[in-house]
């Protein structure tokens, strides 16, 4: 099997709802940063109890991955065919006689053929970059507006936290490819091919507003995606890191990580020569 690699991207993904709009917003579900249910409507705060303490920009990161199946092969089968009428005992096709089996219902001879298989579909998966789950509304967010990204570390403005990448592109194209292939009922392969289309990595905004309930001495979090303008309650701030991944750690498709990728040794020898072809 040819396996051939993918363009390594990184983007991130333009804010489309405004800084003040999410603040705003915020406000008005302040009272939300203090936990849901009926316990917390039994305990939750006046709305001038509750005050704005700080904002927060974070960059989450998810993976968007594709790749192109191509599998050529034959087969023999035997076909059942039914005869045209009940009277019918044997047939002739181009020489060959067939007899009918009146044991069946409907009475039928057998013809053996070789079909030749051609199955070529594409394959693509949205995964978050800490969890590894998947990001239902990926098709509808990397359709805005977005900007590529040469270096990873120049995200990381003064006032903007990056959030760390826990599955790498090893794991996301281990995952599609493991769904991609699949066994062939075949006598002989002619063609089998898996081309990966995209390795994209994705930052997309959200905003983080912290509130504190003066009388309890508490604070809490709404967080708001700057995509759709949805909110959720949110964890503490997150702390600005010091470092981040290269683009050839977050990118982890060589030699050495091959063996992981696709079960198999021929395979597995594929795809590192691939990788190793596509740095040089």
């Amino acid at each position: 099997m040819e396996i051939q690699p993918a363009p390594e991207r990184i983007f991130q993904l333009e804010e489309v709802v405004a800084a003040d709009e999410l603040e705003r917003r915020a406000m008005d579900r302040r009272m939300h940063a203090f936990g849901s249910g009926l316990g917390s409507l039994l305990q939750r705060p006046r709305p001038e109890d509750v005050v704005f303490l700080t904002r927060q920009r974070r960059l989450e990161p998810f993976w968007h991955v594709s790749c192109r199946a191509l599998y050529v092969y034959e087969r023999d089968r035997d076909y059942d065919i039914a005869a045209s009428a009940p009277e019918v005992r044997r047939v002739s096709i181009t020489g060959t006689t067939y007899e009918v089996h009146e044991s069946r219902q409907p009475a039928s001879f057998t013809l053996s053929a070789r079909e030749h298989c051609r199955d070529e579909f594409e394959h693509q998966i949205f995964a978050d970059g800490t969890s590894g789950a998947p990001v239902p509304d990926g098709v509808a967010v990397i359709g805005g507006r977005r900007s590529e990204v040469t270096e990873p570390a120049s995200l990381a403005a003064a006032d903007t936290v990056v959030v760390p990448v826990e599955h790498r592109a090893s794991f996301v194209v281990r995952k599609l490819l493991g769904e991609t292939m699949k066994p062939l009922q075949a006598d002989l392969v002619i063609e089998e091919s898996l081309t990966l289309q995209r390795t994209d990595l994705y930052y997309r905004p959200y905003w983080s507003f912290e509130f504190l309930w003066r009388s309890r001495d508490k604070t809490g979090v709404v967080e708001i995606d700057a995509l759709t303008g949805q909110a959720r309650q949110g964890q503490a701030l997150l702390p600005q890191l010091k470092g981040m991944m290269s683009r050839d750690v977050l990118f982890d498709i060589g030699a050495d990580t091959a063996g992981l990728i696709v079960p198999g040794g021929s395979i597995a020898v594929k795809v590192a020569k691939a990788a190793m072809d596509r740095n040089r």
